[in-house]
């Protein structure tokens, strides 16, 4: 049975100081090499991510024992400045994570990545973010929240989705068969110029007299992604709706085998502003549920399911989502990343 830390709070009240300090015995066990804190910095207009002031404090208390201490993250598979590495770090700089070094892990446009072997059943490698390697430790800061397509937002997304390459990413969506809208493209050659296997070119539609559009050769194109970064025009459409949620959830947790694979990792769950959706959304969100506190553990299932027990499952079976959280879980439990039975500890 799994522990899993409490520190009771909510968003107004909540010393973000004396969590470091109960977490710091907890940081005895990591490494003290190199550190990496993974978290999400939030979209432009959104509001609801993890407060700077919150994590600003486990930050200096992890820098001050590691050889090296960054905040990481990788590039997004939609469309959004957080698709480029550089700008990427400008969204989290505006967002005020001024106080540490960043790191994109799949480099600039998402393709710098490293397979990990895992023991799955779906997956028998995973592509992450390369600069992942260059980390002994992971400290796994995630704002919990609903997910309208893995039902739930928690640890094992924050890193199996988060620290997927894009065609990582593109492998836990189950490989979209990409399209280009003709009616947006512009045939720029943007996609062409960026298309690492050349799947990708530009040809005249006809009409009207001279117009052209870029089309995809599905059997040269290997998911990676790039051209959905790229296009200037946003006309690479996704088909999200055309993949099983469940299936999404069971590659999730598989891409978060690998992540925690030889690594030391400790989870913190914050379970405040839990919003119906994931902080990728580009606007401001209202809670939808009463602030708990945040829930620390070791395992990143136990952690949460913990979470979702204590907010209440029924609050995640509502039509926005409509996708229970259990498969996700269960599968994490199946291929042996954690268990889900857990013991609750007090911090406060």
């Amino acid at each position: 049975m799994s522990i899993v830390y409490f520190f009771e709070t909510d968003s107004e009240s909540f010393d973000p100081k004396e969590l470091a300090d109960v977490l710091e015995p907890l940081f005895g066990e990591l490494s003290d090499g190199k550190t990496a804190l993974k978290l999400h910095f939030g979209e432009r207009k959104g509001d609801t991510y993890l407060k700077p002031r919150w994590v600003e404090p486990i930050y200096n208390s992890l820098d001050r024992k590691s050889k090296e201490c960054v905040l990481l993250e990788c590039t997004v598979l939609y469309k959004s400045p957080r698709a480029f590495a550089s700008t990427h770090k400008e969204v989290a700089r505006e967002n005020g994570f001024t106080f540490a070094p960043i790191v994109i892990a799949d480099g600039e446009r998402g393709n710098d990545e490293t397979e990990v072997e895992i023991e799955g059943e779906i997956f028998d490698r995973v592509k992450l973010g390369s600069s992942l390697d260059n980390y002994d430790s992971l400290v796994v800061l995630t704002h919990f929240t609903g997910h309208l397509g893995s039902g739930f937002g928690g640890a094992l997304k924050n890193i199996g989705m988060g620290l997927g390459s894009k065609a990582g990413k593109m492998e836990m969506h189950g490989n979209f068969d990409l399209k280009i809208s003709s009616n947006k493209c512009v045939a720029c050659g943007e996609c062409v110029d960026h298309c690492p296997e050349e799947a990708i070119s530009i040809f005249s539609k006809g009409f009207p007299t001279n117009s052209k559009t870029a089309s995809i050769d599905k059997e040269k194109c290997v998911g990676c992604g790039s051209c959905i970064a790229v296009c200037p025009e946003e006309a690479v459409k996704i088909p999200w709706a055309s993949r099983s949620r469940r299936g999404l959830q069971e590659r999730i947790s598989e891409y978060a085998k690998g992540v925690v694979k030889n690594r030391n990792t400790l989870f913190v769950n914050f379970l405040l502003n839990i919003t119906k959706k994931c902080d990728c959304v580009n606007k401001k969100q209202e809670p939808f549920t009463d602030d708990i506190g945040v829930l620390v553990s070791e395992d990143p299932v136990a952690v949460d399911q913990a979470s979702i027990d204590i907010i209440g499952k029924s609050k995640f079976m509502i039509s926005e989502m409509m996708v229970s959280p259990d498969r996700q879980l269960k599968h994490a439990e199946k291929i042996e990343l954690g268990e889900r039975e857990y013991e609750i500890r007090s911090l406060n």
